[in-house]
């Protein structure tokens, strides 16, 4: 069918259009709110600046697709194929896209805000600056889990969103807006999150081994039992956060603000804490084996059966700490 019998149809009130072949259509600026779509050939058509809401995508082929500045509130659009799409300023408000295709997709400033993206493929997509605040993300039984890695969040609202599951391996991060997030059990291997904002984020069991954490706010975060080895996190702050049995070695805390925070039970063995202000914290029953606490203030900290052999302490400030014998440090 071509673009203007489309749309003459849709103008005397059809609203019907499944498993039509629309592929290279020129629907620029075109209003086709509320159609069914499903199943449509929709390959590198023209949508620039449509008006789609509410329209019926379902397992429709949209790769290639032009769809720049469109309206895409409340479609649906479950396991649509849009790989390498450009949706750059695009409207998914509210979007269902459970099981559907975005690999290196063009999302960049695109509003997907509490859109539905479980089971999504989302590898290689440029996320920049785009909206999924209060996004579904999560892992759903029985089905594989979104994948993200590689994808570009640089500065990306992801406020309030649920990732729990999500594999984010290799994926960059950098500035953006995590806060009050889960990401419970995700993958994050090799992340860069350097400058993020993830307070009151919850990271627990989730695998952040070798991720790039440098001067980001993870006050008030949740790292229970997550996987922190080998990664970098200078001068991040961490006050008040929960690193209850995290495994922390070998990674880079130097500068880092761990004011208040509880990290007992966790593994800090062969860790840079030099210059990490720890005071407050909680380190019971901690595994610091070979850590350099050089000029770090651990003033009024809680050490009690914490293991320091071969730690470095030059420098270090114990004043008012609780030891690992149980002494208060005068």
């Amino acid at each position: 069918m071509s673009a203007e019998k489309l749309l003459r149809d849709y103008a005397s009130g059809r609203r019907d259009f499944a498993s039509l072949n629309l592929a290279n259509a020129n629907l620029f600026n075109s209003d086709l709110i509320g159609a069914n779509l499903t199943k449509a050939d929709l390959r590198r058509a023209n949508l620039v600046l449509a008006y789609l809401n509410k329209v019926t995508f379902n397992h429709a082929n949209l790769s290639g697709a032009k769809l720049g500045g469109a309206t895409l509130n409340q479609a649906i659009m479950m396991s649509t194929n849009l790989s390498e799409a450009d949706l750059h300023g695009a409207m998914l408000q509210r979007v269902n896209l459970f099981g559907a295709n975005l690999s290196l997709a063009n999302l960049m400033d695109a509003n997907l805000s509490e859109a539905d993206l479980r089971s999504v493929n989302l590898r290689g997509a440029n996320l920049r600056c785009a909206i999924l605040s209060a996004a579904l993300i999560r892992e759903e039984r029985g089905y594989p889990p979104t994948s993200m890695s590689g994808a570009n969040l640089c500065k990306a609202d992801l406020r309030g969103a649920n990732l729990t599951g999500t594999d984010l391996s290799g994926a960059d991060l950098s500035g953006a807006n995590l806060s009050e997030a889960t990401l419970a059990k995700v993958n994050l291997q090799g992340a860069n999150l350097s400058g993020a904002i993830a307070t009151n984020a919850i990271f627990t069991e989730s695998n952040l081994s070798s991720v790039n954490l440098t001067e980001a706010n993870f006050k008030g975060a949740n790292f229970n039992r997550a996987d922190l080895k080998n990664a970098n996190l200078h001068l991040t702050n961490l006050f008040g956060a929960n690193l209850t049995k995290a495994n922390i070695s070998m990674a880079t805390l130097s500068g880092a603000g761990l004011i208040q925070a509880v990290l007992t039970g966790c593994d800090l063995s062969r860790s840079l804490l030099d210059g990490t202000n720890l005071s407050q914290a909680t380190l019971v029953d901690a595994y610091l084996v070979r850590a350099n606490l050089d000029g770090a203030d651990l003033s009024d900290a809680v050490l009690t059966r914490a293991e320091l052999s071969g730690a470095s302490t030059i420098g270090t400030i114990f004043s008012g700490a609780t030891m690992p014998d149980g002494k208060i440090h005068s």
